[in-house]
């Protein structure tokens, strides 16, 4: 993969989501060897490997954009990289070399829960603020001050689908399926609650394991339940391929509604299973990624986003297309507007900035917030139900469901 610079792309994109005010505190006259060092914690070998050489996309693309606008407190920003291995032993020495040996000043990633609790004490005891992507309802805040995620929550990504399930399709059985890792595993529970306060009773609660080679058994099981729906929260592209490989296997034509993971490898698992694959089929994916009839084409700072990753990023498209580079484009964003916010690099300013502060932050995904309860940053308006995933706009926007919500 290659890089183009071009410096008149970067400044004319109002995809800063930080205010230019806020990126531009403080530039001064910094040495140009003094750099803000952050470090990028992330699978670059090993299983998650594909997950990781995307984070880094998303991370220089970043950065060149906080340096366009000013860098951070009048310094370049530096991205210094540590590489998991896909192993969360190793993630934990990774993150002690990169804030010991390295001196970063905050961290982004990892991707996975898995990998993000194990380090985040590590992290906290060094008063160093992060963004991660994991979606674990066990990093709250008292487990981890100084860490905040830029993803939704299990349960915060299927509310939207349920109340879809229920107040548009006008559908009362629902089967759930998820993955067994932790963030759904998490979830699960939540949801059954959210269900039931709903007035649903599940028909059928289904787990199956990560890259599963079939899952045909839990679609008989939730089919025999007499489900006229199927929820699905899981973590990875290929399993939501699976299952919409194993619904055609079966013969099994109820609609599915997924989570993220679904629309962020929508395009990819419709080239190998096929457009009729995904009849019928729901997600759910930020705001500001998303579009209404009458919204114009390449206005959004997403569109805009978009259209900078085709011309500078080779094999974009092979990576998921730009909207797998969003979770972690974000990430310095968040922590280069606390920083300028705040004046200072240490988790605890950071952490207060943001909890006072993060909903005045302009995100290209949509609004977020951060509060003492809660670290997740997106707020829950900014998720949306979509239809047809596979096939987005030529602007990259995927089309919402439902625009009266």
């Amino acid at each position: 993969m290659h890089f183009q610079w071009n410096g008149s792309i970067t400044r004319r994109l109002t995809i800063g989501m930080a205010s230019a005010a806020a990126l531009a505190l403080s530039v001064g006259n910094a040495p140009a060897q003094e750099t803000m060092k952050i470090g990028g914690i992330m699978s670059l070998t090993g299983g998650g490997a594909s997950i990781g050489k995307t984070a880094e996309v998303g991370w220089k693309l970043a950065i060149e954009d906080i340096n366009a606008a000013g860098g951070i407190l009048g310094k370049k920003a530096e991205l210094v990289l540590g590489d998991t291995m896909t192993d969360p032993t190793h993630a934990v020495s990774e993150v002690r070399r990169l804030i010991e040996n390295e001196k970063v000043q905050v961290l982004v990633g990892p991707a996975t829960s898995q990998e993000t609790i194990p380090v985040v004490p590590v992290a906290t005891e060094k008063k160093i603020a992060q963004v991660s992507s994991a979606a674990s309802t066990q990093l709250t805040p008292e487990a981890g001050p100084f860490h905040f995620s830029g993803s939704v929550t299990g349960l915060n990504q299927m509310k939207p689908n349920i109340d879809f399930a229920i107040d548009v399709l006008k559908l009362k059985k629902l089967a759930l399926i998820s993955d067994n890792g932790g963030m759904s595993k998490a979830a699960v529970v939540e949801i059954v609650d959210y269900l039931k306060s709903k007035g649903v009773e599940p028909t059928a609660v289904q787990e199956f394991a990560f890259r599963t080679e079939d899952m045909t058994p839990q679609l008989f099981q939730m089919r025999s339940s007499g489900a006229e729906a199927i929820l699905l929260i899981n973590s990875i592209g290929d399993d939501s391929r699976k299952l919409l490989e194993n619904r055609a296997d079966i013969g099994w034509d109820v609609p599915v509604l997924a989570n993220q993971t679904m629309t962020n490898y929508a395009v990819g698992n419709a080239a190998v299973v096929g457009e009729e694959a995904f009849k019928d089929v729901y997600s759910v994916q930020f705001v500001g990624m998303t579009f209404c009839a009458n919204d114009p084409v390449g206005a959004s700072p997403f569109a805009k986003f978009v259209k900078r990753a085709r011309e500078q990023v080779a094999d974009v498209d092979r990576m998921g297309g730009a909207s797998a580079l969003i979770p972690y484009y974000i990430q310095p964003i968040v922590l280069a507007a606390a920083i300028n916010g705040s004046g200072k690099t240490d988790g605890p300013s950071i952490a207060a900035w943001l909890q006072e502060n993060a909903s005045k932050v302009e995100m290209l995904t949509g609004p977020i917030q951060a509060s003492a309860k809660s670290h997740f940053l997106p707020a829950p308006e900014s998720i949306k139900v979509v239809k047809n995933p596979y096939k987005p706009r030529e602007d990259g926007l995927v089309e919402r469901a439902n625009c009266g919500d």
